[in-house]
């Protein structure tokens, strides 16, 4: 001990790491606050302007509901001083749309003027319409003498005055309600704006400052592991000692991962449990509701597109949780689930798919898991980059060990010119480690890919596979 201590370099000032890691956790605070910022914003901007087209849109319905008064107008007057029918076509026109477009005007709310209801307006309004039908009853029944019946025209128009006086306010009202949403939208872009600006230069100084102490770092460790390579040359011991703690350190991190493979496919089971239980069940319960409730009483169209929704919905629940826990792989095996989930891509795709899985009993419930996940994430790279037209996924016992294979007569690529940190690769490979599987990924430019791993079953003390072992117990 005396001659390691000895080996050893000489004290050094102790490296702080810290400084730059509170400069890159601030930059990523300042950039994350940003972000939320520019979120909040849009959000409040995309409310804002959703609520002033609202807002534009009861300004047309009162536009179009004045237009149609003006008809009325115009219609019982041309009828009265010529007689001809044709000024009663927009006049009844008019008459049929108003109660329709009146009741529309009312539900969106508008802005009121002050000293005037609704009650009194809609007394107006039929002020209005029944002095125009006494004018154009008294034509009818009277022809041309009906012309000295001018006190009507002066009285509708002196109703008709008023009308347009309370519509006038009403839409400056609403103009100015607009107005002033648009103002706020302005208002809030500039905000973010100014946010956004001042966030990213303070995040990038904060960058640069922690890049420079990184780089001081960097420097005086390589002079200090520089010391401590010299002083080490002689520590074998040491070193073996180092690797036997990382191989036990290995082991705990692959029982670990297991563990958190374990724990997340547990959440899965549980979460497609309660998508299932719970919000497919609400999505059927709405269905039985709609379908009880007579389609009468639906605009037109309404009940349908409801309907088109909660099958919608009813699917998209589905997909959901065949996604997060196939619930074949529970009941009918690995083949099954892998044939279920394939239809659908490859029907989709356009791809032909043949799976050909025997002696999936033999495999315990982690390794079908970890086998149908692989296969996943195999199928998902195929769509995306193989451009292939058919897929083969095959299974099948090969003495203590399961074969399992999954090629495509897609495009290929080069292996030496795959990238080292591709995800999906990496990510079928880890849980190939985690089965304790050979994975093996042959691939030629224009032939396709095959995917084989081999997993080792699992022998009991008769030397039948562990699975089988249990299942020939339990049957007898």
């Amino acid at each position: 001990m005396s001659q390691e201590l000895a080996d050893l370099p000489p004290a050094r000032p102790r490296l702080r790491i810290w400084p730059a890691a509170l400069a890159v956790l601030c930059a990523l605070a300042i950039a994350q606050f940003v972000a939320w910022q520019g979120r909040t914003s849009r959000d409040s901007i995309v409310a804002v302007t959703n609520e002033r087209a609202y807002e534009r849109s009861t300004l047309l319905h009162l536009e179009r509901l004045l237009s149609r008064f003006k008809d009325i107008e115009a219609g019982s007057r041309g009828f009265l001083v010529t007689g001809d029918a044709a000024y009663l076509q927009p006049y009844e026109a008019a008459r049929g749309e108003i109660p329709e477009l009146l009741q529309t005007t009312k539900g969106r709310n508008p802005a009121m003027p002050t000293g005037m209801t609704w009650p009194e307006l809609d007394e107006l309004i039929g002020q209005r319409l029944a002095l125009a039908a006494r004018v154009v009853a008294e034509r009818r029944r009277l022809g041309d003498q009906a012309l000295d019946v001018e006190h009507l025209l002066d009285e509708g128009k002196r109703v008709m005055d008023r009308i347009r006086e309370v519509f006038k306010r009403m839409e400056a009202a609403q103009g100015q309600r607009i107005v002033a949403m648009s103002e706020q939208v302005e208002a809030t872009r500039q905000r973010a704006s100014s946010i956004s600006t001042v966030g990213s230069f303070v995040a990038f100084a904060l960058t640069l400052a922690a890049a420079w102490l990184v780089l001081r770092e960097r420097r005086q460790r390589i002079a200090l592991e520089l010391a401590l390579r010299e002083a080490n040359r002689t520590l074998e011991v040491r070193v073996a000692e180092r690797t036997a703690a990382l191989e036990s350190a290995r082991a705990q991190l692959s029982r670990f991962a297991a563990e958190q493979e374990r724990a997340i496919e547990a959440e899965r089971r549980r979460l497609s449990r309660e998508v299932h239980d719970q919000i497919g069940q609400v999505f059927t319960a709405l269905k039985l509701i709609l379908a009880s409730l007579p389609r009468a009483h639906f605009p037109p169209g309404q009940a349908e597109a409801l309907d088109r929704a909660l099958e919608m919905g009813i699917a998209s629940t589905r997909r959901v949780t065949a996604a997060l826990r196939p619930p074949l792989l529970d009941d009918l095996g690995l083949a099954a689930a892998l044939r279920h989930f394939t239809e659908e891509l490859g029907r989709a795709a356009g791809l032909a798919v043949t799976v050909e899985v025997a002696d999936d009993e033999h495999l315990e419930e982690a390794t079908r898991l970890g086998l149908f996940r692989i296969a996943q994430e195999a199928v998902t790279n195929v769509l995306r980059h193989a451009a292939a037209a058919k897929l083969e996924i095959s299974g099948r016992r090969d003495g203590a060990a399961y074969l399992f294979c999954i090629a495509d007569d897609g495009r290929g690529f080069d292996p030496a010119t795959m990238r080292p940190g591709a995800i999906g690769v990496a990510g079928m490979r880890e849980r190939a480690a985690l089965l304790g599987a050979a994975c093996e990924i042959a691939a030629t430019p224009g032939a396709g890919v095959a995917i084989t791993l081999r997993v080792p079953l699992r022998q009991n003390a008769a030397g039948a596979p562990a699975d089988q072992g249990r299942n020939e117990n339990t049957a007898g």
